[in-house]
């Protein structure tokens, strides 16, 4: 890991002049913010979407669009998607991205930290709280447990 982020500290010194804001200046297409960010050694598929996803949701950095943030595909995300039935069981991480994107074409991350948050709260692997889920009336598996 120390090579790692060794690493990127180079690539932003040399890249980027010592400022990594110089990564999304300007509003570029969010394509190439992905593209920029999977560009740093031992960044790949989630790393690099994740990093934007966050950029643009929460620090509100200006994009020229979202199209190409995508969710970042982990535990909370695949559990939470095949509970709710918008994927098959045994759904490939690349089948779960397209579903996002089929949901929602101009952002399909916007997904990505509720997914995340109900995942870690309440669709837990062992003792789901259905219940107190704000998705428990969309949701078939909640109906089973009913």
């Amino acid at each position: 890991m120390a090579d790692v982020f060794y690493s990127a500290v180079e690539r932003i010194a040399e890249e980027y002049s010592g400022n990594a804001s110089r990564i999304w200046r300007d509003k570029p297409s969010s394509a190439t913010i992905v593209r920029r960010f999977m560009e740093f050694n031992g960044a790949g598929q989630k790393i690099a979407t994740m990093g934007p996803n966050i950029l643009v949701r929460d620090m509100k950095i200006s994009v020229s669009d979202k199209y190409s943030i995508d969710i970042s595909v982990d535990a909370q995300i695949r559990r939470t998607f095949k509970r709710l039935g918008l994927v098959r069981e045994n759904a490939s991480n690349e089948e779960l991205i397209y579903r996002a994107r089929e949901l929602n074409p101009e952002y399909p991350g916007i997904f990505d930290l509720s997914l995340w948050e109900i995942g870690r709260e309440w669709c837990r692997p062992q003792g789901p709280e259905c219940v107190k889920c704000y998705l428990n009336d969309l949701c078939p598996t909640a109906a089973e447990r009913k």
